[in-house]
């Protein structure tokens, strides 16, 4: 308390000349229109300024719902767009089209390894289960394994025990996609037989014969071919769409006809 009376002691002169200021201006606002007049100007002046940085600061932290917003309706779009920029989804498909995609951040993703996997933020409250694909933006990146409630890890495409189903573009050609190891953009199609035509810078999709991925979802191209003379089976170099060296987003894919599918294999 008595420090409180030693600060207006040494600054009651100020405090003074506040004082009267205020109540001079107080005063000639009510007896002078001019006055008034410009007080009122510099009131609604000062208090538009302090409304505008409030209203700014709120857009600004209101962003960040915004994106949530947009990144949902981006999740939603993904898959069809991989699809339709292939011409392999008509239009009158998508009604009943089973898949949903959820966005989700690579915490880590390995590459040079003979078995590589991904660590995903999303888990088992978000929806996540093991055997979900797991898409980029340009093609494929893997399949759920395991689940945490705030975590997921991903089998990685580069994993020499995985195969994929996919097929040529150009003549539903199907096959089994699968990595030697070697260079993380490139994998071995195997099983597609020398009597369908094959050329360089074919693009190879998803064959839609497994749970995982939709069909249509670009997944790379021809770089090189042998026809053994003596084997029935084309030797398939593919390069990849994706640089899965690259990646720190990506999507989970929920396939909602899952379970039926799972059900009729196990009953034969």
């Amino acid at each position: 308390m008595q420090q409180i009376l030693n600060t207006l002691l040494r600054y009651k002169n100020f405090l003074i000349y506040i004082s009267l200021l205020l109540f001079s201006i107080f005063f000639l606002s009510k007896r002078s229109f001019f006055h008034r007049s410009f007080i009122n100007q510099l009131s609604l002046g000062l208090s538009g300024s302090i409304h505008l940085l409030k209203e700014r600061t709120i857009n600004y932290f209101d962003l960040i719902e915004k994106n949530k917003i947009l990144r949902t309706e981006n999740e939603k779009l993904k898959i069809y767009e991989l699809i339709y920029q292939n011409q392999l989804l008509e239009s009158s498909d998508t009604i009943n089209f089973p898949f949903k995609t959820i966005g989700t951040k690579i915490l880590k993703n390995s590459y040079t390894n003979a078995r590589n996997y991904l660590i995903l933020d999303k888990g088992f409250k978000d929806g996540i289960y093991s055997e979900m694909g797991v898409i980029s933006n340009d093609g494929l990146i893997g399949i759920i394994n395991e689940t945490t409630e705030n975590f997921s890890s991903a089998i990685s495409i580069l994993h020499k025990d995985i195969k994929l189903n996919v097929k040529f573009k150009k003549n539903l050609s199907f096959g089994s996609l699968l990595w030697g190891g070697e260079s993380p953009n490139k994998m071995k199609l195997v099983d597609i037989a020398t009597i369908n035509p094959v050329s360089i810078g074919d693009t190879i999709v998803t064959g839609g014969m497994s749970a995982y991925f939709p069909e249509g979802i670009p997944v790379g191209r021809v770089k090189s071919f042998i026809n053994k003379p003596s084997e029935n089976y084309y030797d398939i170099d593919i390069e990849l769409f994706s640089n899965l060296t690259q990646k720190k987003y990506a999507y989970i894919i929920e396939n909602k006809t899952r379970k039926e599918i799972k059900d009729l294999e196990n009953n034969e």
